[in-house]
Order: structure tokens, then sequence, then C-alpha cells
């Protein structure tokens, strides 16, 4: 258990300071350029798991086999290796494409601070969902606290009526469970698109 939460914090803090990495390049470059950096950051993120399914030498060198094994999740070793990284940059990707900056931050800084929060909660957390619509591996202080973390991160860059429904909806997306096939969808490729849209929608419906 010590190793697993350990691991978990890990992944989380990475998780983080990639959030962190994103939202600086969106800071402080031209929108073109950081469309550009991470569409090139989304494909070697694809290359890097293509290259491990079907070059398995590659996993056994030193340094992959570690980040490998502390920073993946065992379920998804095996079957799509670097699975939340790539759909991280897809997910940054797609939310800048299609909201304007200020949006595409909130988004992403909800992606990045409250996902890890919910994350984190989630592993001390008893009240476990248990409905078949909720993610089991959630709970809901894990949810709750989530919601709070990324309300109050994304007043950085929208108002707080904005930032109250970016964080409802990104939180309460990242707790559902979306089945494909056997697995779930990646939180990481979810949050952020339904947290912008529903700011996206909100705005247009005059909120």
């Amino acid at each position: 258990m010590k190793k697993r939460l350990f691991l978990e914090i890990i992944r989380q803090i990475a998780h983080i300071l990639i959030g962190l990495a994103i939202i600086l390049l969106i800071l402080l470059s031209d929108r073109e350029l950081t469309i550009i950096i991470l569409f090139i950051l989304f494909c070697l993120s694809v290359l890097f798991s293509l290259s491990i399914i079907f070059f398995k030498r590659i996993a056994k060198f030193k340094p992959i086999n570690f980040l490998l094994e502390n920073l993946g999740r065992d379920y998804d070793r095996k079957i799509f290796p670097a699975k939340g990284l790539v759909f991280f940059f897809a997910g940054c990707l797609l939310t800048i494409k299609l909201f304007d900056n200020n949006i595409a931050l909130a988004a992403i800084t909800i992606l990045a601070f409250g996902d890890s929060v919910s994350t984190l909660v989630g592993l001390f957390g008893k009240t476990r969902y248990n409905n078949g619509l909720m993610s089991r591996y959630k709970t809901l202080y894990g949810t709750l606290l989530g919601i709070l973390v990324s309300f109050l991160v994304a007043l950085l860059f929208v108002e707080p009526v904005y930032a109250l429904i970016a964080s409802l909806f990104g939180m309460i997306s990242e707790a559902i469970s979306i089945k494909l096939g056997e697995s779930e969808a990646d939180d990481n490729l979810i949050v952020p698109i339904i947290a912008g849209g529903a700011v996206y929608i909100a705005k247009i419906i005059g909120i």
C-alpha cells in the first residue's frame, strides 16, 4: 500500500508539472506556436507508445523501464503504454484549438490540479461510488475537493460564475465512468474539453 501511494503521488506530481508547463507555454508564446508544439508532443507520445508496443526491447531500456514501471499504471502498461501522456497532450491540444485562451487555460488548470487532487484524495477516501455510472476508482470526497481546488485555480483565468461551471462539469466528468470496451475513457482527454465546453456554452446562452 505504501509503495502504491508513493507511486501515485509521483504520478500526480508529474501530472501537475506537465500541466503547469503547458499553461506557461500558452501564457508565454504565440497561440499558433503553442498549437504546433502541442501537436508535436502529441505525435511524439504516440510514437513512443507504439514503439514500446511493437519493439519490446525498448521497454527493457533502463530509463524507459523506470518511467513505465513508476509512472504508468499496471492495467495500461501492456495494452497502451504512456496512455495518460498521449491523452494529456491530446486533451490540451483539442482544448486550445476549440476555445479561446482564457477558457482553455481554465480548463487545463482544472485538468492539472483538480484531477490530481481528486485522484490523491480518492486513495484515502472510503465513500466510493458504486452505482455503475460513476468510476469505482473515484470517491465522493475526492470529487468534492477536486471541485473546490478546480474552482480556485480557474478563477485565475475566468470570472467566478464560469470558474464554478467549469469546475463542476470538469470534475463530474472526471468521476463518471465512460466505458470503451473493457477499459474506461481517459479523463485527461475528457476533463478539459467538458470543462471548456461548459464555459463556452454558458457564455453563448448569456450566463
